[in-house]
């Protein structure tokens, strides 16, 4: 499916580069869906990929878009507080061409953000709000380890980007030997200080509709979905999509039926 290439501007001056798929004419629903990438992710990442063409066949017209220090490493370079106006020029851009109800959509690190974007912008225009294979919180996330030399406690770790920051080397590179993680000590610095970005917390009082959802074999360290899927809250949908891993690579069509279904009850 071909995407239509954009520049999303912030309301601080940056641009972000972007892709909106278009739902057919025939089918279009006049319900928008901005997608937010995670850690590793960017517009053209795996999930990114794969879910926007799924939604413009349901009727779905959706908007993915970079990060601020975002790259071909990923988010290397990013600065969590910095998705907030990030994820707000993302959805003017779609209430521009007329889509005022709008679906919000992050995964991994994404659905940190969009949790968080909720809580503290409170967007009238997001009425569901869906979170795929969300990290717990941005200061939280498992990936300190991944850095981390052999027998070097988080601590450590932390102390040594902080020395590099010190430095004046804040842009050196950590990079994981086990996932393909890379990041900046700086970015690193700034997440592990990040407060109020805990997803729970930030969505226990949404009154939206909510999907949580991740691939079964990811659950050991997906607490968030596995928390909500004990008991789930009034209006939440809770779904674990069998054999599928982080990015649902052989389970996009899953994937997909899945977010397009919960989209069709969500918006009626």
């Amino acid at each position: 499916m071909l995407a239509e290439l954009i520049k999303i501007h912030t309301e601080d001056g940056l641009t972000h580069f972007g892709a909106i798929y278009q739902a057919p004419i025939e089918k279009v629903k006049k319900f928008g869906v901005v997608l937010v990438h995670g850690m590793t992710g960017h517009f053209i990442g795996e999930v990114e990929s794969a879910l926007p063409p799924a939604l413009a066949q349901a009727g779905y017209t959706s908007l993915v878009a970079n990060n601020r220090g975002c790259n071909f490493m990923g988010a290397a370079t990013e600065r969590f507080a910095g998705c907030l106006p990030d994820i707000q020029a993302a959805i003017d851009v779609l209430a521009e061409r007329g889509y005022n109800r709008i679906a919000l959509l992050g995964h991994s690190k994404g659905g940190v953000k969009v949790a968080y974007y909720m809580a503290k912008r409170h967007d009238p225009r997001v009425i569901a709000l869906g979170i795929l294979s969300p990290a717990e919180s941005a200061h939280r996330i498992g990936y300190w380890p991944a850095f981390a030399k052999q027998g070097q406690s988080r601590a450590e770790f932390l102390r040594a980007a902080r020395e590099l920051i010190d430095q004046g080397k804040g842009e050196t590179f950590f990079i994981s030997p086990q996932w393909p993680f890379i990041a900046s000590a700086d970015s690193l610095v700034e997440h592990s200080k990040t407060r109020g970005d805990d997803v729970l917390k930030n969505i226990k009082d949404l009154t939206i509709s909510v999907l949580a959802m991740c691939g079964e074999l990811e659950t050991e360290w997906c607490t968030v979905v596995t928390i909500l899927l004990k008991k789930p809250p009034e209006g939440y949908q809770v779904e674990i999509v069998p054999g599928a891993d982080h990015v649902y690579a052989g389970r996009e069509a899953e994937l997909g039926k899945v977010v397009v279904g919960w989209l069709d009850t969500a918006v009626h």
